[in-house]
């Protein structure tokens, strides 16, 4: 006996087969085309009154203050200059592993203090800003490096990959006994610019490659322990309850 879900639907894979092959053969019948079956799919959803379960809408994990210091002395203590550009640019620019890893010396301009993230997700480019005082050290390693083709390459001339540096990361905070990701340093970041820099929600997507704007909003939950809760307890002060 197949057991249902809560809406009826058939939760053995051999019976949601069976179903697959049946629709298959009934799309074939009629020559659906793509936007054909897109539109029929619809229609069988509403019929049937079918809706995707919500997500749980999570606040993203950032280091206290503490915690974001140690980690960084930890990583400079190691002595290595390219784990500490690489590290410090993941914050830096909030850029997602896998266009830090794509990162070409010839997208870094270093005079404007940005680099240019070529198909990052949803393959759209964008820019994404540094700090000026990171300039000259990212001018230096690059100087070091005359021949590189990728900003951060390997001993065999490779960029890194995604799980190398997520290692390099998970390295260094059991180190500094600290719970990051690289994604870890993302969230850092945009909560740091959502706390800090003034910048407009549609500004801060742009330099983030935020595809909705209505993400950013996650941020400004985590940002509630700088200024605006400040200014926050300076009102309720005044209502002398």
């Amino acid at each position: 006996m197949t057991e249902n879900n809560a809406n009826g639907v058939p939760q053995n894979e051999k019976a949601k087969s069976e179903i697959v092959s049946q629709i298959a053969r009934i799309v074939r019948k009629h020559g659906l085309t793509y936007d054909d079956w897109r539109y029929v799919s619809k229609r069988v959803r509403q019929a049937c009154e079918l809706r995707p379960a919500k997500k749980p809408k999570k606040l993203p994990n950032v280091l206290n203050a503490t915690d974001f210091r140690r980690f960084y002395r930890v990583v400079d203590q190691a002595d290595d200059v390219q784990h500490s550009l690489m590290l410090r640019l993941l914050f830096f620019t909030g850029v997602r592993v896998s266009e830090l890893c794509q990162m070409q010396v010839a997208d870094v301009d270093v005079e404007n203090c940005k680099i240019r993230i070529n198909q990052g997700k949803g393959s759209k480019d964008r820019y994404v800003l540094f700090g000026k005082t990171f300039a000259t050290t990212l001018r230096t390693h690059i100087a070091a490096h005359p021949k590189n083709r990728w900003l951060f390459q390997t001993r065999r001339n490779t960029r890194f990959s995604t799980r190398r540096v997520q290692q390099i990361v998970k390295d260094y905070a059991e180190k500094a006994g600290v719970k990051a990701t690289p994604h870890t340093f993302r969230h850092q970041a945009i909560t740091w610019l959502t706390r800090h820099s003034g910048l407009a929600d549609a500004e801060l997507q742009l330099i983030t490659g935020h595809a909705r704007r209505e993400t950013l909003a996650i941020y400004q939950n985590i940002a509630l322990d700088g200024d605006l809760e400040e200014k926050y307890h300076e009102a309720m002060k005044k209502a002398d309850l």
